[in-house]
Order: C-alpha cells, then sequence, then structure tokens
C-alpha cells in the first residue's frame, strides 16, 4: 500500500511536465512503480563525464543541479535545472558515457525512471517522440535519433497538414484533389459541361489534349455569367470559353505549400499534374473552396481583402485579423514555418495596396508619375518572412536611373511616395527602424545605380560605413513576385561580396556580439554568473545571434536568397553535408532553435500585443521552456563555429 501510494505521487508529478505530460496515466504508473527515488545533498556528484551511462534517467523532484564542463580552470556552467527537468535525456538514444558532469546546488531529489521502458512507451505516443525529435535536433551530437514520422497502422507515412488548432493527421491533400477532379476535352459542348459540373458537385473542369495535359479550364461561375449576359450558344464548345492562365502545383506539395502558392498568386484553382508543370498529365485540382471546408479559416480570405481594402483603416483591421489567425494556428510549433511563409505573402501584398492607395492620392493631387519604374523592398524581418508581428520594419524604394534631364522630378516623386508609404505602414501599427532604414529617409530612397554603390561602400568600407548598424538592409525582398530592379541590385551585391572576402569575416566577428544566456531556471534566465533575471531579450540574445549566422553562411556560400533564417541555415548545411557533417549538423541544429525561439517570441508577443523583442519565460508553456534551454545551448555552439571557422575570439 505504501508502495502504492508513493507511486501515485510520481506520478502526479510526473504529468505535470514533458515529455511525461504526454503518456498515458496508466503508463506513467507502470514507470513510477520500477523506478526509483534518490537524494543527494547539496555538492554531490550525480554523474560525471565519462562515467559509463547507467540504466535511469532522472527527474528532479526537488532541488538544483549544475550541469558543467569541468575544465582545468574550472567547471564552466552549461546548464542550471531544476523542478520537473530532465537529467541524462541523452541516454534514449545512446549507451555511451556521461558527456558532462552534474553536481547538486541544493538538497535534491530524484525520481529515476527506467530509461527502456521509457522509450518503448515514447515510440508509442506520437506527441512524445515530437518532443524528443525537437530536443535531439536541437543538440547535433545527439542528432543519430531517428526522426519522427507519424505512421497509419500499416505502417504507411501519415501526411501532416493544417486544421485550426494546430497541426493534425488527415487527409492527404492531393487525394482530396483526385477525387474532385473532372476531365474534358477541348469539343466538349457548353451544355455537357454544365452537366458534369452540377452532375459531380465541382466548381471547375480541366480541359485537357489527347495526352491528358491540362490546356484550360471553365468553372460554373464563368458559365453563368455566360448565361446572364445572353452570349451563351448551344453550339459553343468548352474550347471556346475556357480560360488558359493556369497555375499548377506539384503532387509532393504540402497543404502550407498549397495554401501559399493560392494567396500568392490570388487564384482559386491550382492544376497538380505529374512533375508539376503543364508538360506532363493532370492527376488533381485543387480549389479554394474545397480546401476551405476541409481545414477551417483560409488565408486567402484575408489575402483577397487586404487587396480591395478601400482605405488605411481597412489595411490596418486586415492586418490585426492576421495576427487574430495567427494565434489560432500557433498552438502547434510544427505550423511556424508554413506560417512564415504565408504572412510574408500577406504582408507583401499589404505593402502593395498601401502604395496602390498612395500613388491614386498622389494622382488626384496632380503629381505627375515619372517614367522610371521602382520597386519596395521590405527589408529585415519582412524580407525574410519572419516578421509575424507588428515589430520594427525595414524598408527602401528603389527606382529605374531616370533621365539627367527627369533626374530631380522623379527623385521628388519617389521621396514624397515613400513619405506617404513610410507612414502609412506606422498607421497600420509597425514600429520603425531604431537603425533608420527606412525609404522615407533619402539615403534610403534612391535610383538603382546609387542604391549598388550604396551597398559597394558598406562591403568595401565595413567599418567607416558603420554596416552593421545597417546589415538587415541586405535581407530584401521585393514586394512584387519577381521584379528585375531588386534581381539586378542582389546581383550586384553579390558580386561585390566575392570581390571583398575579408567583408565576410568582418560580418561574421559582427555577428558574435550578442550571445545567450546560459539556462533558465525556475522561470528566470540564468547567465554564464549564474545571475538570474526575469526578463529575456530573446530578440537580442537568441533570434539576431541566428540571423546574423545565417546571412553570413549565405554570403560565404555565394548567394543572398534565401532570405530566410531557416532556409540560409539549413542551405549552409546542405553545402557543407560532405565537406564537414558535424558542421552540417549544427547549422540544421541551429535552424531548429531559430523556429523555438521564434515561436516563443511570437506566441508571447501577440498575446501581450507587444513586439515580443522581451518576454518572460515564466509565462512558456513547460515544453517551449524545456526546448528553449536546449536552443541557448545550440545557439552558443554554432557561434563558436562560426568564431573557429573564420579565426575569431567569441569571448572578450
Amino acid at each position: 500500500m505504501k508502495a502504492s501510494s508513493i507511486a501515485i505521487r510520481v506520478v502526479d508529478f510526473l504529468k505535470q511536465h514533458p515529455p511525461f505530460s504526454f503518456l498515458e496515466e496508466r503508463v506513467l504508473l507502470e514507470l513510477a512503480a520500477k523506478g526509483r527515488v534518490k537524494f543527494h545533498e547539496s555538492g554531490e556528484i550525480v554523474f560525471s563525464r565519462g562515467q559509463p551511462r547507467n540504466r535511469y534517467l532522472y527527474v528532479i523532484q526537488q532541488g538544483k543541479v549544475r550541469i558543467v564542463d569541468e575544465t582545468p580552470e574550472g567547471d564552466r556552467l552549461i546548464d542550471l535545472r531544476g523542478e520537473g527537468d530532465l537529467l541524462g535525456l541523452q541516454g534514449v538514444i545512446s549507451d555511451g558515457p556521461y558527456l558532462n558532469t552534474a553536481k547538486t546546488d541544493a538538497d535534491s531529489i530524484l525520481y529515476g525512471i527506467d530509461r527502456d521502458d521509457f522509450i518503448r512507451h515514447a515510440e508509442r505516443t506520437p506527441k512524445a517522440k515530437r518532443y524528443l525529435a525537437a530536443y535531439f535536433t536541437l543538440n547535433p551530437a545527439y542528432s543519430e535519433a531517428e526522426p519522427v514520422t507519424q505512421r497509419d497502422s500499416r505502417g504507411i507515412p501519415v501526411p501532416i497538414t493544417l486544421r485550426k488548432g494546430g497541426l493534425r493527421e488527415v487527409k492527404e491533400p492531393h487525394e482530396i484533389a483526385r477525387e474532385t477532379l473532372v476531365t474534358v476535352p477541348r469539343s466538349t459542348l457548353l451544355r455537357d459541361v454544365a452537366r458534369k459540373l452540377q452532375a459531380k458537385r465541382v466548381a471547375c473542369v480541366v480541359v485537357v489534349d489527347e495526352a491528358g495535359r491540362a490546356v484550360g479550364k471553365l468553372t460554373d461561375a464563368d458559365l453563368r455569367d455566360r448565361v446572364v449576359d445572353g452570349t451563351l450558344r448551344p453550339d459553343a464548345t468548352v474550347e471556346d470559353m475556357m480560360a488558359t492562365d493556369l497555375v499548377t502545383a506539384h503532387p509532393e506539395e504540402s497543404t502550407g505549400d498549397l495554401l501559399v502558392r493560392l494567396t500568392r498568386t490570388g487564384k482559386s484553382f491550382l492544376i497538380v499534374t505529374e512533375d508539376g508543370t503543364l508538360s506532363t498529365p493532370v492527376r488533381g485540382l485543387v480549389y479554394e473552396r474545397n480546401l476551405f471546408l476541409q481545414y477551417g479559416r483560409f488565408p486567402t480570405v484575408l489575402g483577397e481583402a487586404v487587396g480591395e481594402a478601400p482605405d488605411l483603416a481597412a489595411v490596418r483591421t486586415m492586418r490585426e485579423r492576421m495576427e487574430a489567425l495567427l494565434l489560432e494556428f500557433l498552438e502547434d510549433r510544427a505550423a511556424l514555418p508554413w506560417l512564415m511563409e504565408m504572412t510574408g505573402v500577406l504582408n507583401r501584398r499589404m505593402a502593395r495596396r498601401i502604395l496602390e492607395m498612395c500613388r491614386d492620392a498622389m494622382d488626384a493631387e496632380g503629381y505627375e508619375r515619372p517614367e522610371a519604374g521602382f520597386s519596395w523592398l521590405m527589408m529585415g524581418s519582412g524580407g525574410r518572412d519572419e516578421l509575424l508581428i507588428r515589430s520594427a520594419v525595414y524598408h527602401a524604394l528603389v527606382y529605374e536611373d531616370p533621365n539627367p534631364d527627369d533626374a530631380e522630378a522623379t527623385a521628388r516623386y519617389y521621396q514624397e511616395l515613400a513619405r506617404r508609404a513610410g507612414e502609412a505602414t506606422r498607421q497600420c501599427g509597425f514600429l520603425e527602424s531604431e537603425q533608420g532604414v527606412l525609404a522615407q529617409r533619402p539615403g534610403w530612397c534612391l535610383p538603382v545605380s546609387a542604391m549598388e554603390a550604396k551597398f559597394r561602400a558598406f562591403i568595401e568600407s565595413p567599418v567607416e560605413t558603420v554596416v552593421y548598424a545597417a546589415r538587415d538592409a541586405f535581407d530584401f525582398r521585393p514586394v512584387e513576385y519577381q521584379c528585375p530592379l531588386a534581381l539586378r541590385l542582389r546581383q550586384s551585391i553579390e558580386g561585390c561580396i566575392r570581390a571583398n572576402p575579408a567583408f565576410i569575416r568582418h560580418m561574421a566577428s559582427n555577428s558574435l556580439l550578442n550571445q545567450p544566456p546560459r539556462t533558465i531556471y525556475q522561470g528566470y534566465v540564468v547567465d554564464e554568473q549564474g545571475i538570474q533575471r526575469e526578463d529575456l531579450a530573446i530578440k537580442a540574445h537568441a533570434l539576431l545571434p541566428l540571423v546574423d549566422v545565417g546571412r553570413v553562411m549565405a554570403m560565404e556560400g555565394g548567394a543572398l536568397s534565401p532570405t530566410g533564417t531557416c532556409a540560409r541555415l539549413r542551405a549552409a548545411a546542405r553545402r557543407l553535408r560532405g565537406e564537414s557533417p558535424e558542421v552540417a549538423d549544427k547549422l540544421d541544429g541551429a535552424s531548429e532553435a531559430f523556429l523555438v525561439a521564434h515561436y516563443a517570441r511570437v506566441l508571447r508577443g501577440l498575446m501581450a500585443g507587444t513586439d515580443g523583442a522581451v518576454i518572460r519565460p515564466h509565462n512558456l508553456d513547460p515544453e517551449t521552456r524545456t526546448l528553449l534551454k536546449t536552443a541557448f545551448r545550440t545557439i552558443l555552439e554554432v557561434l563558436e563555429l562560426l568564431a573557429a571557422r573564420y579565426g575569431l575570439s567569441l569571448r572578450a
């Protein structure tokens, strides 16, 4: 009876802390019954570096334990762990000796859990597997862990897609696409098409050639319009009125990819083909209403509303609704990558609508539009598609080199447009860049040749131009889908960097300025000296170091695109995989660390109505706190990697 009572108390404790919180209570009872309780006085060693691993994982029920690296100069603090934290978790994937030393910092009670039993049950629990996969991805030293893949009862991978409330295992989007595909040859009479639309209860038919390749589409709305305007002929064929502006999709694209494509193109239908091009036969039809019914609230609705917004107040309202949608879907950290891309598309659409309204107002006031075209560049987090909440924005306006006689008038026009657009962006609730990288500033509203010269000066004289204050300007994307001006500027910058390789080392040195804290203990941030603080400057000490490293690695690889931090780190990992697998693992881990830190910032920022630059760890859920602690170590490792790569010193 006594043992049973102890086991119940252990279970009540374990179910409050991940990954045990993901296991069923009967499983926890089994683990507790076969476990053990250990007491350590303050200053005792729980295990030492190099010591053979025993059969247990330890959970701290009470007390404090330091994880240290023992060096000739003394112990270097790696982590500080308290109630609910785990010790020896790497034993899940390795029977090797302990990698660090664990010392109690106060009288402590530890629960020992048989690791083989834990592994067996965790393997059967998707949420526990996902948590462990995230943990070990953030720890490149343990990256041999098998990646998590959801599978059905037959062992077949189950696709993960988006629904309200986070990620759920649901029907594959392209299975739905196959079910809703209706094809007709070009010669089909329109009345027969109408019968098919009604019988199949679909909104669109795909017109195909003899090889089954898409050549057009016709919707029920198109037919209704012809009936209303009286132009529908009884003998007309589908070829007479089909639309040929087709957008394709690949069979392996995820739901997130499809959502982004629909929103970016403004189309309601995507034609799925064998290879994602019109050169191969049709395999399915994805359309907006179908996904809307399957997955709930739909971001393309916001995209359309932004594009049709009558005034700034409406644009601001749409941005607020976008944040409400983000908060709804952000319940699962795994949704963050596609949410960043989706929000990037919507942010650019919002910027385009603001520019349209500003130009229309200037037309009404008698301003003459110059012949020289222009591009609005979103920079910094906006250019990286990481601007999920209304934090500081960076932007610039670049325009074609005008004729000398028109130079002054062109500059006046675009400076006025930039001033109005910048003010409108501020009225939509965005903060302004502290570094002054703003199009309404004369130095960031320039003809393309002058903008190229500006970046050339940054690269050739980085100290004199204080390039680090303007480093976010290197991360830009035009608001247009394709833009020759932006492409020319990017190619000019990349060429200049190749001609000045010392610039990359300078940027690497600056990337070491911001370092993460050592850990989070009982809701407090702990620095290297063991000082505890309530607030975590997550932007400065977790996100910016990774953004800077990603930028340096992109420059080292010779291409500023992609601009997103995760994409840059992963691209560098792929590039270096054959040369140095260990470096590649650390860069992959850094990409995951960015997602953990960005998730924490965005979630707390949205909930508190702030830019999320400073958060309080005690407001985070236990899983995010644990992963964030691991992310700090990953960030420090990748900074050490960068320092070694460029012969720099990480510490002052």
